[in-house]
């Protein structure tokens, strides 16, 4: 009978303990695979949500603002244009103030001349 195992108490509770140990870490590894695959379907659904929403907006928006890169090119160039002719036309509105500006300022300076030199002929009449 010397080849009999004898299991003690101690070792059948330890036994009990390891197995209960591998179980409880089995199920607790179960429910986060479980947690992150439902996590992953989640994710997954927000993706296939989202792809649908713009599929939709593309569908629903105006097709003037759906230009192609030559339009938007075009548009760009037209803009620069605009942009150059509004300067000279500035430049050109500033020259012609200040050409205006001076000519007023002569026109203003011969009429006192004259005026100056009809004072003097009156005065000279009267002495």
């Amino acid at each position: 009978m010397a080849s009999d195992i004898i299991i003690s108490d101690t070792m059948l509770a330890g036994l009990i303990i390891v197995l209960g140990m591998v179980v409880v870490y089995l199920i607790i590894r179960e429910i986060r695979i479980m947690k992150t695959s439902n996590r992953a379907l989640e994710l997954s659904l927000e993706k296939d949500k989202l792809s649908l929403l713009q599929q939709h907006e593309a569908k629903k928006a105006f097709p003037f603002t759906r230009l192609s890169p030559e339009q938007t090119a075009e548009i760009r160039q037209v803009q620069e244009d605009t942009a150059a002719i509004e300067t000279t036309v500035f430049a050109k509105e500033k020259l012609l103030e200040a050409r205006l500006a001076r000519l007023e300022n002569i026109v203003k300076a011969k009429k006192l001349d004259n005026l100056l030199v009809n004072a003097t002929e009156q005065e000279k009449k009267v002495k």
